[in-house]
């Protein structure tokens, strides 16, 4: 059998959330196995729906629906289609009146969701019901080709909001107007009721009444009372057989007393309850739910009218409850896995590991300013003064062809060609000549260009060149940051240091550029001393005793170290520039790092949140909620401490974390790269996507003894540990257990015993069924015989067990009832006075906001008659049977005078008469739930008769009825305060109102 769970509005959304997230955290898959399902979400609010919504998240994997699941029913012009009505069939039949709409679309604030309107819910839906089919039926067929002939239609909606509560009828219309095979395709919606107490600013107004009027229009649903009309506009009103099988209602609150939180906990209950019933189901063969949801346990007949075979209120209902008791293998598996998370978290922030207890949540102290000025880490890293000065090249293309030299081997290696040039020139030019040469290496030949203009050129490629240095910083410290050879938040301080380092050189040039200054002067007042030596000197030192050479050669020494200092002056000039990009350059980086080792520090706060929530819960004797942990949380924080200490596996499973995070960066391998491409998102989730599988891993190879165990274990092994050696201990905790379960949804018991006519008598409702759902444990079969024995003492009723495969961790009980009419819920009352409240504020548009057509008025009522409103609703009656002839004067066996009421079968003949008693005025007390049943039957036949039909006919009826009122005050003594009196005045008018065509 195929499943399609549709969530309307966000109730149904969250239960479709719930039911993904456990199926995952059950299976390690969004699909379960061999059991089909295909969602679809419905809503007018986009909250939920958005790819990224982490709230679908189980430990870093998303279960979010596809968009082909998802169906948003905003977007579209209401005011546009409210003044164009004709042109749409499928909304005009039931809209309602157009001034009315304007009001409550002027009440919308911002996107028209259904703002607990009903009817706007409806509109909403109606507007996208052609989609709304179209993914249905892709559904469907996408169900059935893999197979699968059934399907079952589970539908989810909260009553008490717009969305949701308006699009039901709509949805369970189309849906058994597409599949009107009930045997074949299964529709079974889940109904969640207003709570009486609703959070704050959750009531907007129509909260309680929106509850009363849904529960109205679908009990009319199930009785073909209601044939609403069809949001297609193809088919005018769908009459319905069988518009739903069985219909879940629950609630906030359990039979015992126990309430859940709607928002947070609830979804929940009702996806386990979900689980249970199409993934466990399918693997136990669970078919005796199957039965119940059809009516197939009992007469599924609805109670009808007084005297008549027309349904009025179905039996189709039904409501649920769930408890299990578990070794909470899922959370104490979260537990796990964030403590992994906790610990990888904090290697890549800190790396700082201290024995018995792990890694820490703080540095480790380290000399960083001393390791960046490391001249093998300068060189690496081209910042070196050669480097920045281009001494030596720095962007790789600048010396392809390796051809610079240093600055100072630069000029070292000309000199002496200078030198050899000159000496072939002219004596007295020598050093003139020499100097020339010098200058124009230094304008022009320096590297092609000249000096200055090397430099000046060089400054256009200044950002390109501190890239360059940041690459080789980047790529050095990434690495030692993948391989775990320092932390984010080391390497931060690394990259600070740097920082400091560049700064104190930028500071330094200016005194550099001094220092260069002073040695330039020095050099040229060497060089002039030398001039005035070589202008001296005579013929014969020039000629005959070799002083010009050794002139040259100190003149050269002095040219060398002259431009070796211009050269350089010119380069701390470039540097300068250059540092202050570099600075630029890695301070960026230093953001990053820091926003990566942020994002980490907010990751941590997560994690440590998430750990703290998890193996929290009630007390271990507290058994009042659904879930019920059966466990020691001391052993599994005992545990999970030694494997969060142990010191290799901790570095074996941060390494996979490192690895896992390094994957997503592809070839760029950089702090950069893993700023944009990781997240906080894509980090928490690869991380406790990897630290999941860990933990278990770490748990499967580290914990032997079977006593330390914390997954894996049974359930049943647990409970005879606990219990096998008392019986009696066994009992009494099996009897606490069955005593606080029940269904959520608390019935009235006076209007479970309530008798009246058109309530079958001796039909049984409320069929109650327990389920018991254990795992199979053949090596434990006595214990188990004594648990169900205690389930057997604890609970008599109709008792089911079932052992299944798998889920050795958990005993699930369930109770379904069934074929109970609407108004045994014992909120209803409630429901309807806020209904009726609200109606009478505003009755036009209250009517029109609360149903999805029309006013209510021509539903069943939910609630047989009490005496008062039989009585309030004969007099009337009782006025126009006397003004139309139908009320005779007759008399008792002993003469007394009495009245009776005489009507006419289909031929014609007169039916058995109905007394009336002594007077018209003790009338209203002599009918009852038949009698009036006749009474309105005799008066409307009579109505429409020839006699009374015609204006004259019409106003002479209305003369005796006010005759009989004034005949009424007489008999009461005259007081108009009278109450039997204001009682026929009452009905008089309701009665004038039926003669001119009015509803009363």
């Amino acid at each position: 059998m195929g499943h399609l769970v549709i969530g309307l509005g966000g109730t149904g959304g969250k239960v479709i959330r719930a039911l993904r997230k456990q199926i995952y955290a059950e299976m390690r898959a969004e699909n379960p196995g061999d059991v089909k399902i295909a969602y679809l979400y419905v809503d007018s609010s986009g909250e939920m729906m958005a790819q990224d919504d982490p709230s679908w998240k189980v430990l870093g994997y998303s279960v979010q629906l596809p968009l082909g699941s998802q169906l948003r029913i905003t977007g579209e012009d209401l005011s546009a289609r409210l003044a164009n009505i004709d042109t749409y069939a499928g909304i005009k039949p039931w809209i309602g009146d157009r001034a009315t709409w304007g009001d409550v679309l002027g009440s919308v604030v911002g996107a028209a969701l259904g703002g607990q309107k009903r009817r706007l819910g409806r509109f909403l839906f109606a507007c996208k019901i052609d989609q709304f089919r179209k993914q249905v039926q892709s559904a469907v067929k996408e169900l059935q080709s893999t197979g699968v002939g059934e399907v079952t239609f589970h539908v989810v909606a909260g009553l008490a909001g717009g969305t949701g509560s308006g699009a039901i009828i709509d949805a369970l219309a189309q849906l058994r107007d597409l599949y009107d095979d009930s045997l074949r395709y299964r529709i079974i919606p889940y109904l969640l009721l207003p709570e009486r107490h609703p959070n704050p600013n959750w009531d907007t107004g129509n909260y309680h009444s929106n509850g009363y009027a849904a529960l109205l229009e679908l009990n009319a649903l199930s009785t073909t009372a209601y044939k609403p009309w069809d949001v297609t506009g193809v088919r005018g009103r769908l009459t319905l057989r069988d518009a739903f099988n069985g219909a879940y209602l629950f609630g906030n609150e359990n039979e015992n007393g126990y309430q859940a939180d709607v928002d947070r906990e609830l979804p929940g209950i009702l996806a386990d309850f979900l689980y249970q019933k199409i993934v466990v189901a399918s693997q136990v063969g669970w078919r005796s739910l199957e039965r119940m949801e059809n009516a197939e346990n009992g007469d599924g007949a609805p109670e009808t009218a007084p005297g008549q075979k027309v349904g009025e209120r179905s039996k189709r209902f039904l409501s649920f409850g769930i408890k299990r008791v578990a070794i909470p293998e899922e959370e104490i598996k979260e537990y796990l896995t964030l403590g992994f998370a906790r610990q990888a978290i904090q290697q890549l922030r800190f790396n700082n590991w201290q024995e018995a207890v792990g890694f820490v949540d703080e540095a480790r102290n380290a000399d960083y300013g001393a390791f960046v000025r490391q001249a093998d880490v300068l060189a690496r890293w081209l910042l070196t003064e050669e480097h920045v000065t281009l001494s030596v090249a720095l962007l790789p293309q600048d010396d392809a062809g390796r051809k610079w030299k240093p600055i100072t081997q630069e000029w070292e290696a000309v000199l002496p060609t200078f030198k050899s040039l000159v000496r072939e020139r002219e004596r007295s030019t020598w050093l003139d000549e020499l100097a020339k040469l010098c200058q124009k290496r230094f304008d022009e030949d320096y590297r092609n260009l000249g000096v200055p203009t090397f430099y000046r050129t060089k400054l256009k490629a200044k950002k390109d060149m501190a890239r360059e240095i940041r690459v080789q910083v980047e790529r050095e410290l990434f690495g030692d940051w993948r391989t775990g050879v320092r932390s984010a938040a080391e390497v931060g301080r690394v990259v600070e240091a740097l920082i400091d380092l560049l700064r104190e050189r930028q500071a330094g040039v200016d005194e550099a550029l001094g220092k260069l200054g002073s040695a330039i002067a020095d050099c040229e007042a060497r060089l002039a001393e030398n001039l005035r030596a070589w202008a001296q000197m005579g013929f014969l030192s020039k000629s005959v005793f070799g002083k010009p050479d050794s002139l040259l050669d100190s003149h050269a020494i002095y040219l060398q170290e002259l431009y070796v200092r211009r050269t350089r002056a010119e380069a701390w000039g470039f540097a300068r520039q250059l540092i202050a990009e570099v600075v630029t350059e890695i301070t960026e980086l230093k953001g990053i790092i820091d926003g990566i080792a942020s994002t980490m520090r907010d990751a941590l706060k997560k994690v440590e949140a998430g750990i703290d929530q998890r193996l929290g819960g009630a007390a271990a004797d507290d058994l009042r909620g659904h879930l019920i942990r059966f466990y020691d949380p001391a052993l599994v924080k005992s545990v999970g401490r030694a494997l969060m200490t142990d010191s290799a596996e901790q570095r074996t499973q941060t390494n996979a974390v490192r690895a896992a995070l390094i994957a997503r960066l592809g070839d760029n391998q950089t702090f950069t790269a893993f700023k944009e491409r990781v997240d906080f998102s894509a980090l928490t989730d690869t991380i406790e996507t990897v630290c999941a599988r860990n933990a278990q891993v770490a748990h499967a190879n580290l914990v032997t003894n079977a006593r330390d165990r914390i997954l894996g274990v049974s359930i049943i092994e647990r409970l005879k540990e606990r219990f096998g050696t008392d019986p009696q201990e066994l009992k009494a905790f099996v009897s606490k257990l069955v005593t606080q379960a029940g269904c959520f949804l608390t019935m009235n018991p006076l209007e479970v015993n309530k008798s009246a006519p058109g309530i079958p008598v001796g039909v049984q409702t409320l069929t109650a069924k327990y389920i018991v759902i254990l795992p199979k444990a053949p090596d434990h079969a006595l214990f188990v015989e004594a648990l169900k024995q205690a389930f057997r003492m604890a609970q008599p009723g109709d008792l089911e067990f079932i052992e299944s495969e798998g889920r050795e961790n958990e005993i699930t009980m369930i109770a379904i009832k069934n074929l109970f009419p609407v108004r045994y819920v014992h909120v209803l009352p409630v429901l309807q006075e806020k209904y009726e409240y609200r109606i009478a504020g505003n009755p036009v548009r209250a009517r029109l906001e609360l149903h999805t057509e029309g006013d209510g008025k021509d539903f069943p009522p939910l609630f047989v008659k009490s005496g008062d409103e039989v009585r309030k609703e004969a007099v009337p009656y009782l006025l126009l049977a006397d003004a139309t002839g139908l009320i005779h004067d007759g008399r008792t066996a002993t003469g007394a005078a009495q009245l009776l009421l005489v009507t006419k079968d289909a031929d014609g003949f007169d039916n058995d008469p109905i007394v009336l008693g002594a007077s018209l005025l003790e009338a209203p007390d002599r009918v009852d739930l038949v009698a009036l049943a006749s009474l309105r039957d005799g008066v409307t036949a009579a109505l429409a008769g020839a006699a009374c039909s015609g204006s004259d006919a019409r106003a002479a009826l209305q003369r005796r009825i006010l005759g009989r009122i004034d005949e009424m005050k007489a008999a009461t003594g005259g007081d108009p305060q009278n109450p039997q009196y204001r009682a026929f005045v009452e009905g008089g008018k309701a009665a004038v109102r039926l003669l001119k065509g009015e509803a009363i």
